[in-house]
This record gives C-alpha cells, sequence and structure tokens, in this order.
C-alpha cells in the first residue's frame, strides 16, 4: 500500500504526463473525440457492427505512424464497409503507399479518398 504523502506527491506527475501525451497527440485525440461524440450522435441509425468498424479503420490509422501524422488527412468515415478518408488536398499522396494497413481491418470492402471542401489543414507545427 502507497502512503498518502507520498500519493499526492505523484498525482501532480500523472496529470502532467498525461497532459503532454494529449498535447503531443492533439490531432488524435481531436479526431477520436469527433468519431465519440458522432457515435453517440447516431447510435439510432449506425449498427454497432458499423461503428465498430469505424474504430478498428481509426485504430489501423492511429498505429501507422505516416497516417498518424499526415495534416491532410481530415476525418475518416465508414458506411457499409466502404471506408472514406477526408483529405484537405485533391491528390492525396499517401493514397497508394500507406492504406494497405485500412485494406486489411476485418470488415472493410472498399477505400475511397475523397477531398473535402471548405476543410483546411492548420500550417505545419500550428496544429491545434
Amino acid at each position: 500500500m502507497i502512503p498518502r504523502a507520498v500519493k499526492r506527491r505523484i498525482r501532480p506527475m500523472w496529470i502532467a504526463t498525461l497532459a503532454s501525451a494529449g498535447w503531443a497527440n492533439r490531432s488524435d485525440v481531436r479526431r477520436w473525440w469527433s468519431f465519440l461524440r458522432r457515435a453517440v450522435n447516431e447510435r439510432e441509425t449506425r449498427s454497432m457492427a458499423e461503428v465498430i468498424t469505424e474504430a478498428k479503420v481509426r485504430a489501423a490509422v492511429t498505429i501507422d505512424p505516416v497516417l498518424r501524422r499526415d495534416p491532410s488527412l481530415a476525418d475518416i468515415s465508414v458506411r457499409d464497409g466502404v471506408v472514406t478518408l477526408m483529405t484537405t488536398t485533391d491528390g492525396w499522396p499517401s493514397h497508394h503507399s500507406q492504406t494497405s494497413r485500412i485494406k486489411r481491418v476485418k470488415g472493410v470492402t472498399d477505400l475511397v479518398v475523397h477531398p473535402t471542401p471548405g476543410v483546411s489543414s492548420p500550417p505545419v507545427g500550428l496544429e491545434l
């Protein structure tokens, strides 16, 4: 059992560590947060299998170091096994080389890259 005095001294370090990790991965945290909000709002209209497939695709993107840090990848959606990558550019450069991990996810039948008008990527290094 850890003494109470030690717990009080360690707790701020854990909070600072979590805050630092959240800030370093803020784009992933933002994408996951928007997914969770959308999943809760659409729970009446979407099947649970589709939500789980989208979560698996998002996990595959989070695991892949190139896709994870790609500033032109705005969001991801999954409908009926078709993954739609919404990008901020017309000619997404990572389309063929980096999507193999997404295509291997169980439940994914096709992959579509769709440029999203009106969504602009913040300058590199200035993401919020």
